[in-house]
């Protein structure tokens, strides 16, 4: 399961993209993948990805989180997204 914002969603602004995505990760603590798959490995963390399958910023692997979690992500993402993209 993944979560996250392209040309889609409301308000989407192209060439604020990698400030949405260094946005998140910096506030939720969500590494952005840069090629090192490591902590992608161990099955569980969520991770932010810019331009991959869906385009536009997703957080990626995301199903593992509880109920709570969850809603505090989708939450705190759209927070963060609509700062960034006003």
């Amino acid at each position: 399961m993944n979560y996250g914002y392209n040309k889609s969603t409301r308000n989407w602004n192209e060439k604020k993209k990698w400030i949405l995505a260094e946005k998140i990760s910096k506030d939720l603590n969500i590494p952005i993948e840069t090629g090192n798959r490591s902590y992608k490995n161990d099955g569980s963390s969520p991770y932010i990805e810019v331009d991959g399958a869906y385009g536009g910023v997703r957080v990626r692997r995301i199903t593992h989180l509880s109920e709570e979690e969850h809603f505090k992500l989708v939450k705190d993402s759209d927070n963060i997204y609509d700062e960034v993209m006003k």
